[in-house]
């Protein structure tokens, strides 16, 4: 058998796996009654593109997490969104967008705990996008260290472009010069995007 049947016919497998248990979770999850989310992944269910596969997995993941969501919460969730048909909208098509974007599946849970956050009512949804951008731009792993410690320079550095940190510029006057020292410190997006990521509750 040649390697590209058997990448085929693994294709295939964990296409039904995936397939069964999305559309088991979608059945009676939260997402189903988000315009957009279902379409999408109906969609990606048609799809035999590699693409399609990788968008179907973090969907899963995402669902995955969400599950342990308390059902008086994803109630009261879905009736503010039913009250406001156009809100709930697009946030199902922003949610499309962000997550068939990211570039690393450990990322799909942090979206996640994001979204669990904006159910809860911790943020609002633009505070949700806010964040759920800077988690797109930035790399996993500086992420998964700004969460850990908020602290070490070089780390902070590399989230300059997420908007979780900010250049901070000081001047000081030596010799009839001024001397400015910049310096990386975390921003208050970057704070609360530690704040709900340490806190479960």
């Amino acid at each position: 058998m040649k390697d590209s049947e058997i990448t085929s016919q693994s294709l295939e497998l964990f296409t039904e796996i995936a397939e069964v248990v999305i559309d088991s979770l979608m059945e009676d999850g939260l997402l189903k009654d988000i315009p957009f989310i279902s379409l999408a992944v109906k969609v990606a269910n048609i799809g035999k593109t590699v693409s399609d596969r990788i968008f179907l997995t973090k969907v899963k993941k995402f669902l995955l997490y969400l599950d342990k969501v308390p059902v008086r919460e994803k109630q009261s969730f879905l009736k503010t969104l039913d009250d406001e048909p156009e809100k709930k909208s697009k946030l199902g098509e922003y949610l499309v967008l962000i997550i068939d974007r990211i570039d690393d599946l450990d990322k799909t849970q942090i979206l996640a705990e994001l979204f669990l956050n904006l159910i809860k009512e911790k943020i609002n949804l633009e505070t949700f996008r806010r964040l759920a951008s800077a988690v797109n731009i930035a790399f996993v792993e500086d992420l998964k260290k700004l969460i850990k410690n908020t602290k070490n320079s070089e780390d902070l550095g590399n989230l300059i472009g997420s908007g979780l940190t900010e250049v901070s510029s000081t001047g000081v006057i030596l010799s009839g010069y001024d001397v400015v020292h910049n310096s990386v410190r975390i921003s208050a997006l970057g704070k609360l995007f530690v704040k709900l990521m340490n806190d479960k509750n």
